[in-house]
């Protein structure tokens, strides 16, 4: 089980030494769809922003979709050029160490089609939201987002204000990561605590938001079909928002520490618990934490361990650590933990697997989930 691990680091702006890193390329989806990327910036004018009073609760979204191949397209991005160096930073375990060009993060190549026109045949698809880890950013989860959308899901992954590493909006801000007011000195715990009840919160708007008839995907969707999945933090802010909102169908827990009152509530509906790293015993809080939600999940459920997988297994970093020269500037600990023993691409074939499958089972009814799990995959429960 996962340590809350993923806070955003401090940077001190120490320049890299500008070393070339080549093959930066996500792996490619492998549905049957080609993928289209926007993004969408929402604002909820009914709820003040905890970390930025006087102002309502901006998000930012990426969205991936089934569409129409078209000669002469212009690609996505991962992440923009004034995200890059956060990203960068997250990366390190101290900023500069690793040598990285700032613009590193900006140059990864994605699979993502920009503003593509929707496939035309992309009718009744269910909704996906996606949640990153806390101090990530949305494009962490991009591998498993364009995955989804190749199968036929609409997918969103959102960026969460102040528990990001940071967001970007169109009008050129940028809102720091940023911790809750008056919280004592390396206390974790409470620190996700804090941020979880305004993530899911997030999420019920996001869902709201993304299944109004005004959204332009909305002759594509299924407004009765809504997934949601979250890694680390994300995860456990995936199972709070189905707590608060009927709207989601099935979710999903990749490798997150359990918060909040739904460990009180239980969960009617799916669920998924993906864990990718063993059970620790210098942390057995974590251990217990998973077994009250698995206790009080009383819908159709499923706990998988995922054997060789590091926390990060589930991220974008799983696909990208080789060519980054992860490796090379991580302190060895600190690599197992995020990465574990797997081969570099192999957890993203593994979340894609797992993640693709259940709501491929839950929200469109199809056979043969358990059945067709990789063979790292263990079903505990």
């Amino acid at each position: 089980m996962a340590r809350t691990s993923d806070i955003a680091r401090d940077t001190d702006g120490t320049a890299s030494a500008g070393r070339t890193v080549p093959g930066l390329e996500l792996p490619p989806p492998t549905g049957r769809h080609a993928v289209g990327v926007r993004t969408a910036h929402l604002v909820d004018d009914g709820r003040a922003d905890p970390f930025r009073p006087g102002r309502p609760r901006e998000l930012m979204a990426q969205l991936w979709y089934p569409a129409r191949a078209e000669a002469g397209q212009a690609p996505g991005r991962y992440v923009s050029d004034a995200m890059s160096p956060l990203v960068v930073d997250g990366w390190e375990e101290e900023p500069g160490c690793s040598g990285l060009p700032r613009d590193t993060a900006a140059r990864v190549l994605v699979h993502g089609t920009a503003d593509a026109p929707p496939a035309p045949e992309a009718r009744g698809c269910p909704l996906v939201l996606l949640s990153p880890g806390h101090g990530r950013y949305r494009a962490d989860l991009t591998a498993l987002g364009e995955d989804l959308a190749s199968r036929g899901f609409l997918v969103a992954a959102l960026d969460h204000p102040a528990d990001a590493i940071g967001v970007e909006f169109p009008d050129g801000r940028i809102v720091p990561y940023r911790e809750p007011d008056g919280l004592a000195d390396g206390d974790t715990g409470d620190l996700s605590g804090r941020y979880l009840d305004v993530r899911a919160a997030d999420l019920s708007f996001a869902r709201a938001r993304l299944t109004a008839p005004g959204f332009w995907w909305h002759a594509l969707l299924d407004p009765a079909r809504a997934g949601v999945a979250g890694h680390s933090l994300g995860g456990a802010a995936a199972a709070e928002a189905m707590r608060l909102d009927p709207g989601f169908t099935a979710g999903v827990n990749l490798d997150g520490f359990p918060y909040g009152d739904v460990l009180r509530t239980g969960l009617e509906r799916p669920f998924l618990l993906c864990q990718f790293t063993p059970d620790d015993p210098d942390f057995p809080e974590e251990t217990q934490a998973l077994g009250r939600l698995w206790n009080v999940l009383r819908g159709p459920r499923h706990h998988l361990l995922v054997e060789g997988g590091g926390h990060g297994s589930a991220t974008d970093l799983d696909a990208l650590a080789g060519p980054l020269g992860y490796r090379e500037f991580t302190d060895a600990e600190e690599y197992a933990f995020a990465l574990g023993s797997l081969p570099g691409g192999r957890g993203t074939e593994i979340t894609r697997a797992c993640v693709g499958g259940f709501f491929e089972e839950r929200l469109r009814g199809a056979q043969g989930f358990l059945e067709a799990l990789p063979p790292e995959v263990t079903v505990v429960g």
